[in-house]
């Protein structure tokens, strides 16, 4: 088996499992998702699925808190978790000769954890010190504030964090059955890449458990109910700025060509926008593009931090490159660009156990099937002028939404809502 092949498993208990072997190296990394996020909540429960990413590092039926992280730690190892709208993630890193342990330890937690009474109230405290954190941010809360615009009627709109309010009445009872009902392995993926031993795959086949379908995934629903939506902070000095539009999906025949346009416009410091608005103007210090890409749907944003004195030549320039794009396109040289940083840089990513059990997890969950190193590339290979062209008149040329979060003490607030609400 070569390095760039991925042997995928799909166990009888519902269970799938995909498999890198990276011979020659001394590391594997671990995953195992879980399709449970904030899209599978309820308003009464927003930030359980979150809530329970924490509380499972707490103890399980074989193991305490200390003896889930210690074993990894202490030979350099690392052990983490991230939620999502759509899945929560478990992760780690760890020198070969480790990786059961890592694994058993990772499962573990995933179908044992007994969510003690006193963990969950202190964690309680811990979550809302985290949600404290994010909205203290302005960056996080115009991003936040554009999703839930984006999304408000679906469930998609609400906090991965939850809010204040929702955690402080979040019980266990709410825990346990929210874990019963999502952490099974029907619903469980687990990736391994690096160097191990392939008959690890036998651990898992007598696990209990049957296949008992997927659970059901709300539907996205790209509905905003406002253009603009700007909150103003008196502890900031600067405009946190940002536009978005509908973008397609991962499914989406469309989607490859926004991802290189995507790299076009904010890839590094050669970028189009990078160039334009920062060197050549001096309208910014941050600039950026990006594309959220569910499997059915996603959002495509120009994000940028500007002052008021040049917030207003600001969105005017992004107002002309967004028609220029939908006008002219893109030049040979910048689809090189995108092409080619975009394929360096999965190259770059294939030597890293954690990058390549990363992107196994992260396409076997969209595509139901991970995706080869051949198979991504030949993807970006496929776009042309013609399908980014295509790509940007069918989706930006509509209506761009738009979440700012500005100083208190801006003087032309409403100016500022008048010259954004006449769009593009």
């Amino acid at each position: 088996m070569s390095q760039t092949d991925v042997l995928k498993k799909n166990l009888s208990n519902g269970m799938k499992i995909y498999l890198q072997p990276m011979k020659g190296l001394r590391s594997v990394s671990i995953g195992v998702a879980v399709r449970s996020g904030a899209a599978y909540e309820t308003e009464s429960i927003s930030g359980i699925a979150h809530y329970i990413e924490h509380m499972v590092f707490k103890g399980t039926n074989k193991r305490n808190a200390f003896q889930i992280k210690e074993p990894i730690e202490k030979v350099g190892g690392t052990l983490n978790a991230f939620t999502g709208k759509e899945n929560t993630v478990y992760f780690a890193r760890v020198p070969d000769s480790h990786f059961e342990i890592a694994t058993d330890i990772l499962m573990d937690i995933c179908s044992s954890a007994i969510f003690p009474e006193e963990q969950i109230l202190l964690e309680k405290q811990v979550i809302k010190e985290e949600i404290s954190a994010a909205e203290d941010d302005p960056l996080d809360k115009a991003y936040e504030n554009l999703f839930c615009n984006a999304w408000n009627s679906c469930e998609y709109g609400k906090p991965v964090l939850g809010t204040s309010d929702s955690i402080e009445n979040i019980n266990r009872n709410e825990l346990l059955d929210f874990f019963d009902k999502s952490y099974v392995l029907s619903n469980t993926c687990l990736s391994i890449a690096g160097n191990f031993d392939e008959q690890i795959v036998e651990k898992f086949r007598t696990l209990p458990g049957e296949d008992i379908g997927q659970i059901k995934k709300p539907q996205l629903i790209y509905s905003p109910d406002k253009k603009v939506v700007v909150e103003e902070r008196s502890d900031i000095q600067q405009i946190q700025y940002i536009m978005g539009i509908e973008a397609p999906g991962r499914k989406n025949k469309y989607f490859n060509s926004l991802q290189v346009l995507n790299t076009i416009l904010s890839g590094g410091m050669s970028s189009r926008l990078f160039n334009r608005i920062r060197d050549e103007l001096g309208l910014v210090y941050s600039i950026d593009t990006g594309m959220i890409g569910y499997p059915d749907g996603g959002m495509f944003y120009i994000y940028a931090a500007t002052t008021e004195d040049r917030i207003f030549k600001l969105i005017e320039e992004l107002k002309n490159q967004v028609i220029s794009l939908i006008d002219n396109g893109i030049t040979d040289e910048e689809l090189m660009y995108g092409k080619e940083r975009l394929k360096g840089k999965l190259l770059l990513s294939s030597e890293s156990t954690y990058s390549s059990m990363m992107r196994n997890l992260d396409t076997g969950l969209a595509f139901d099937n991970p995706m080869k190193i051949d198979e991504l590339e030949d993807r970006i290979e496929s776009v042309t002028h013609d399908t980014i062209l295509e790509a940007v008149r069918n989706y930006f040329d509509k209506d761009w939404i738009y979440s700012l979060v500005v100083p208190s003490k801006m003087n032309d607030v409403n100016q500022l809502k008048k010259v954004i609400e006449r769009g593009i």
